[in-house]
Parts: C-alpha cells; structure tokens; sequence
C-alpha cells in the first residue's frame, strides 16, 4: 500500500520544536542547528500546504493544524519506540536525565548499591541543567523540577522542595546568627536570586537578599558555602550529605517550602519495560529517606534561632 507521507526527518524536527515552543530548544534536543531545524519545519510546510507556526515578534506560535500534527506525529513516533524497544541489542540499559546537582548529591552516591542489586541491569546518567522534556527520546526516565503540569509525560512526585541557609562551621556567630546573616555574602544557586528571596519573604528576615555571589548551580553555591566564601540557600535534601560530614552547618533553622517539588518523568510507552520498571521501583525507595528529611523540617511546630551545634540543629536523624 502507497502511503503519502511527508519527510519524516522534517516531522520529527516539528514534532520537537512544537514541543519546546522554540527552534533553539528544538536544536539543543536534537544536537543540530537551528538554521537546519528551520529548513526542515518549512520544508513539512510546503510538503503538507499548510502553515504549522505564526511567526510573531514573540516568537513561534503554533497554528490549529499545528497543534493537530504535532499530536499525531508524537503518537505515531511513540508506537514506533514502543515497537523498536523490545528488540534493541542494549535493552538491559536505562538512561537516566537529571539535573546536575541532583546527580551529584543523591543520585551517584547511590548508583553502586543498585548495580550491586541489580548487576544485569545498567543506569547511564545523563546531566543537563534542562530537564527532561516530553519530546527527549534519547533517555528512558527523568529527574523533573517543576510544578507537576506534565501533562504529556507519565510523572510521580519525588519530594517537595524545603531550603534552609547553610554554612562553614565557625563562619558565622552562633550567639546571634540572625545579624551575622543580614552581614553575610549570600550565595545564590541561580542568578534570578529567587530562592534567598523566597526564604526571606516567608521567615520575615531583612535581608538584602538580591546581593551577593551568584552560581549556574547549587552544587557550585554549596561548594562556595563550604569553602567559606559565604552562606548558601539550599535543599534541605540536596545538601544533606555536606551537613552530615560536616562540611556546613545549618545557622538559622527556619526551612521553607518554595512550592516547587522533583518528579521522576517518564514516557508513557515505556510502561511495560521491565528494566525501566525495576529502576522506577528503586528509585521510589530510595526517595523515602528524602521525605523523611523534609518531613522532619515540615513538621517543626515552632522554627528556632539556633547555631548547628547539635545533631537535631543539622537536620540530622530527622
């Protein structure tokens, strides 16, 4: 049966550029240029006579028959991986899309304990301060941070996200922490600065909490912290580890909830794969320790002024 379909290579560039909203987003996806991405969405226009985007001084916006392809084109690429999958010669490999530091503070420090579990079964972490995204192919599951409106990926909420300043031990003076704080270099996870806002709108601190010392991710503003150059807004969770091997200290207990939480995405066709099953599980286990953590800050009837001098003080054994 003749089949009249458009360049296939074209659809799958549209498909994705649909999804991200844009033609850089699109290339960074696909790992070609965005000159090419475009030629190829003009080439499906002029195959399919119809216009797939308006373009606008705001950008791309998607037509009514755009929005109608791009669903079409992502099922039909869907049941296509769902088909492949199966028969892949590296179906014992899960590949695993996470935010940088989120693999570098939680995740790794527990990859051996899975492989020894599981020695058939091999996860590949992949980095990228952009998390997983719906039209990601080249990886199994993902590490979301967000507010949850995936709509079009299979999302299970890991923990909600609390943060708490963090320190060197002896930077700052245990007997009044709230004036050291408002003295301190505050160190910024990302330069929009919103976090140490966030805390300091929701605890009542002064602070001049658009100053400072900004970072492109909060590892490298826990590291900074631990280097003694200033204090730090972190996850309560992610920076967990740096407070039990004393690295930092927590110098004013007054966690907050930013409102935002890490999800585990995956794609909904990879449903029945057993290997990507049995990593979701693990996962899902191992994410119990971080809800305790939160859990233990969430529950403070009466948040402190207090130096980390104590194991309850650190968020330890919460």
């Amino acid at each position: 049966m003749q089949r009249r379909l458009p360049s296939l290579n074209a659809l799958r560039c549209f498909e994705v550029v649909a999804a991200y909203g844009s033609v850089k987003g699109a290339a960074s996806v696909l790992n070609i240029s965005e000159s090419a991405i475009s030629r190829q969405v003009r080439i499906l226009e002029g195959q399919l006579g119809l216009a797939l985007f308006a373009r606008t001084h705001r950008g791309l916006e998607i037509t009514e028959e755009g929005k109608q392809i791009a669903a079409v084109a992502k099922t039909a690429f869907d049941h296509i991986a769902e088909a492949i999958d199966p028969l892949r010669g590296d179906n014992d490999v899960v590949t695993l899309r996470v935010i940088p530091t989120f693999a570098l503070r939680w995740l790794l420090p527990r990859l051996r304990r899975f492989h020894e579990a599981n020695p058939t079964i091999r996860i590949i972490v992949q980095t990228r301060l952009n998390d997983l995204m719906q039209a990601d192919t080249g990886a199994d599951l993902g590490i979301r941070y967000g507010l949850g409106d995936f709509s079009h990926d299979h999302a299970i909420a890991l923990y909600q996200e609390w943060i708490v300043p963090v320190c060197a031990p002896g930077h700052m003076r245990a007997d009044d922490p709230e004036a050291g704080l408002k003295r301190a270099t505050l160190l910024h996870p990302l330069p929009d600065r919103q976090d140490w806002v966030t805390w300091a709108e929701k605890t009542g601190v002064d602070l001049r909490a658009r100053e400072g010392l900004d970072f492109d991710a909060l590892d490298m503003a826990l590291n900074a912290a631990a280097a003694g150059l200033g204090v730090a807004i972190a996850d309560v969770v992610l920076a967990e580890q740096a407070i039990r091997d004393g690295h930092l200290i927590i110098p004013i207990r007054r966690a907050v909830p930013t409102g935002v939480s890490y999800f585990l995405v995956r794609r909904p066709v990879l449903k029945r794969r057993r290997q990507v099953r049995i990593v979701e599980e693990w996962l899902m286990d191992e994410i119990g320790q971080a809800r305790s953590v939160v859990a233990g800050f969430a529950n403070e009837k009466r948040p402190e002024l207090r130096s980390a001098t104590t194991p309850a003080a650190l968020g330890i054994g919460l």
